[in-house]
């Protein structure tokens, strides 16, 4: 492929092609059903028994089956040529790049690729100066002649995969139109296969990338295209670090009503434990649908999206883009995707960013991207399934979040809280431990269990950054070591303050900053055999009893805002 070939395309056509066969495809269906239910009733006032009925029935049966064959036919040219124009859209706007930095450096790219660079007036250098020169314009063409050539390359095999694609439909269509229906349906899948690899082949970084790498990626995408696929690509886009906010919001938006109905038609035909799970992520995603539909102030932002484990789900009040301050709140045990997380830790989210607004920009996000214990109904037997397994998955995850954030913000220097409750605390500890450490400039910890490290400086954060609250009614805080020997070690100087996953971040000898909370409502032992713990939750409680007896939400909306400073301080434990 020549570089006037692909610099002069027009794959918008191929859109616009492709618009048309979808309509096609789809009047083609709505045609096909309703000929299928007519001829369905007229057969069976005509023969309704005998050798007649199961002739016709059967005929009836493969006219069907050809006319889906058909439908699947058409809809498959069409997903063949938008993925043809979106591949050529991409490399297309590479080019482009390049030609612009041609032309800034002098050079003269040639049709063939080649590029050349004019000459030098050697009477005015040194003859060192001249051969530095010489060297490092050598450099610049030969990278530049190296990248077009790539692109050309590229550009060129996406040309002949939708070629071939389209030749094969073609020749299904013919064997169609002979009576090969059967024979025919085998190549449709090739179209699906060039859909599937669009976006590997436009560039995009693998899901072990870093985000950054999909922040610069998304960003070299011509305008046009990048809306293309958020709309063909919502569930893939809409959870992937380093897209921006805005774009995110756009893709999960319009995958929630997808996801809502394959999780109905699931349900359909599910019984026992599955058909609770899925009730529970259908009663989640309508509520998140009635968040979305009575915004409010800040707006929402729908950040990601899944049915996968116990069900995803991020939520931004404010947009964390433009965002002068960032906290991403990790919930802990029992939280799954259900109509509780949509109402009670969304909420959750809300009132820190509205009591944040009043110290500085905030966006504040709700961040249910892992599968946090369940032990709904548990007794303290039960306790011992708990273990670190979750955070450290979970972890991995939440620090991508993180840098995300990081990457795609407009200034690229925003303020970011890790704000871990109950077993989220441990996830964000965890989240620490990964390579690079935590990106956030403050992390809090509240109602936690601990975080596994011992001391807070083991969070990797400077000195004075690490807060933590711990109601005084709230027993999680308070949940002792399964290991007896924590408190017998002699000289280990922490048993005292050991919990169940390490050393009390309200204790003096981890050496957080503690800031006052409501005591909460005192269950006893009783609430938490019953799960009965409102004390637990006590710590984003905006009520004007609970500000005035603590105000651990203002506490946490300053902090978040950086004025840490500023906080009601507590004594450690």
């Amino acid at each position: 492929m020549r570089v006037s070939t692909l610099r002069d395309a027009r794959p918008q056509l191929l859109l616009d092609a492709a618009h048309a066969w979808d309509r096609l495809a789809g009047r083609f269906a709505g045609h096909a059903k309703d000929c299928g239910t007519h001829l369905q009733r007229r057969v069976a006032e005509a023969w309704n028994q005998g050798l007649g009925a199961e002739s016709a029935a059967d005929r009836l049966g493969r006219t069907q089956s050809d006319l889906l064959a058909a439908g699947q036919e058409l809809q498959a040219v069409a997903t063949a040529l938008t993925a043809a124009a979106e591949i050529l859209l991409a490399h297309q706007g590479r080019l482009e790049r390049l030609l612009g930095e041609a032309h800034e450096a002098g050079f003269t790219v040639h049709d063939d690729g080649s590029v050349s660079a004019p000459e030098i007036h050697t009477d005015v250098m040194s003859p060192s100066t001249l051969g530095q020169l010489e060297r490092v314009r050598a450099q610049n063409v030969g990278d530049l002649a190296q990248g077009i050539a790539a692109v050309l390359k590229d550009a060129d095999a996406a040309d002949t995969a939708c070629v071939d694609t389209l030749r094969l439909l073609t020749e299904a269509a013919e064997r169609c139109r002979r009576g090969g229906w059967g024979a025919g349906v085998l190549e449709l899948s090739s179209a699906r296969e060039l859909r599937d690899d669009v976006l590997a082949d436009i560039g995009m970084p693998d899901a072990h990338a870093a985000p950054k790498d999909v922040t610069t990626w998304g960003q070299g995408l011509p305008a046009g295209l990048r809306q293309d696929l958020l709309r063909d690509y919502p569930a893939v886009l809409g959870n992937r670090d380093g897209i921006p906010a805005a774009d995110r919001d756009t893709a999960n938006r319009a995958y929630l009503p997808v996801l809502l109905s394959k999780l109905k038609t699931d349900l359909s035909s599910a019984d026992g434990s599955t058909a609770e799970s899925l009730r529970a992520k259908i009663d989640g995603l309508q509520g998140l649908q009635q968040t979305l539909s009575h915004p409010g102030s800040p707006r929402p932002y729908l950040l990601g999206l899944s049915d996968e484990g116990n069900g995803r789900a991020i939520v931004s009040f404010g947009n964390p883009d433009t965002a002068e301050n960032v906290s991403a709140y990790v919930p802990g045990l029992n939280t799954r995707l259900d109509g509780h997380f949509a109402s009670a830790d969304v909420e959750r989210a809300r009132n820190i960013a509205r009591m944040a607004q009043k110290y500085g920009s905030t966006a504040s996000i709700t961040w249910l991207g892992y599968d946090a214990p369940q032990l709904q109904g548990a007794g303290l037997d039960d306790l011992a399934v708990m273990s670190d397994g979750d955070a450290q998955r979970g972890a991995v995850a939440y620090d991508r979040l993180l840098q995300g954030i990081r990457a795609t913000h407009d200034s690229g220097a925003p303020h970011i809280t890790a704000l871990g409750h109950s077993y989220g605390s441990l996830t964000v500890g965890q989240a620490s431990q990964q390579p690079g450490g935590l990106p956030a400039d403050d992390v809090i910890l509240v109602g936690s269990p601990g975080v596994g490290v011992d001391r807070a400086s083991d969070l990797g954060l400077p000195a004075g950054h690490v807060y933590a609250a711990a109601a005084a009614n709230d027993p999680v805080t308070e949940l002792p070591s399964p290991d007896p020997l924590e408190y017998v070690v002699p000289g280990h100087g922490l048993g005292e303050h050991k919990l169940w996953f390490g050393t009390d971040p309200a204790s003096r000898a981890f050496g957080a900053r503690d800031f006052s909370v409501a005591p909460g409502q005192d269950t006893g032992l009783t609430g938490l055999l019953h799960g009965n713990l409102p004390a637990h939750t006590v710590y984003f409680d905006p009520s004007p009893d609970a500000d005035n007896n603590g105000g651990s939400l203002r506490n946490i909306a300053k902090i978040v805002t950086g004025h840490g400073d500023a906080i009601k301080p507590a004594e450690p434990r």
